[in-house]
């Protein structure tokens, strides 16, 4: 029985030995407390806002745009004497521009007007049609009102002068609304 224990209380001292070998360090002293900070008497002076001694004010005058873009094509379209950029229908006289069609009924009316050369170009309320810079100040049925500004040399005034472009009418158009004035019956042109 003494073999036995001697093997049984080698073997604990091995793994004891192991275990005190292969431990942790130990841990590191523990800090001191810190000191609790001294109480102040606080004056109504003291929380008084300071002002700062210079007050920087920004003026964007004189200094460029940010958040313009300077690699986009510049815009080189003319900018007439109201303000406002010249359109395409501004290169022709109201003489030589043709209503087509409007488009009335509606909280936005619309109209058709054709150039000379035949191009078709939706106006609305607004837009600056003719040479003399005229505003579309009205859309109605078969016709729209151009308001031109006319400037009197001699006196210095400037006076609005209404021109109106109506669809034109064909003549057989003008025929049947002759004969519905009157009050007679249209009927289809066929074998009756």
């Amino acid at each position: 029985m003494t073999i036995r224990k001697s093997r049984v209380s080698g073997a604990s001292l091995v793994v004891v030995a192991t275990l005190l070998a292969c431990g942790s360090p130990p841990p590191p002293p523990r800090r001191a407390a810190a000191a609790p900070a001294p109480i102040q008497i606080i004056d109504d002076d003291a929380n008084k806002p300071k002002s700062p001694a210079t007050i920087y004010i920004y003026s964007p005058i004189g200094k460029r745009d940010p958040f313009t873009n300077v690699f986009s094509n510049k815009d080189l379209t003319p900018v007439k004497a109201g303000g406002h950029k010249a359109g395409p229908l501004e290169k022709y006289s109201l003489d030589s521009l043709r209503l087509s069609l409007t488009v009335t009924g509606t909280a936005n009316p619309l109209a058709m007007v054709e150039d000379p050369e035949n191009r078709g170009w939706p106006v609305r309320l607004g837009d600056f049609i003719g040479t003399n810079s005229g505003k579309v100040t009205g859309i109605h049925r078969d016709e729209i009102v151009v308001t031109e500004t006319i400037t009197d040399h001699s006196t210095g005034r400037v006076y609005p002068q209404n021109v109106k472009l109506t669809v034109p009418v064909d003549p057989s158009e003008k025929k049947d609304l002759g004969m519905l004035k009157e009050g007679e019956e249209l009927r289809a042109s066929g074998g009756q």
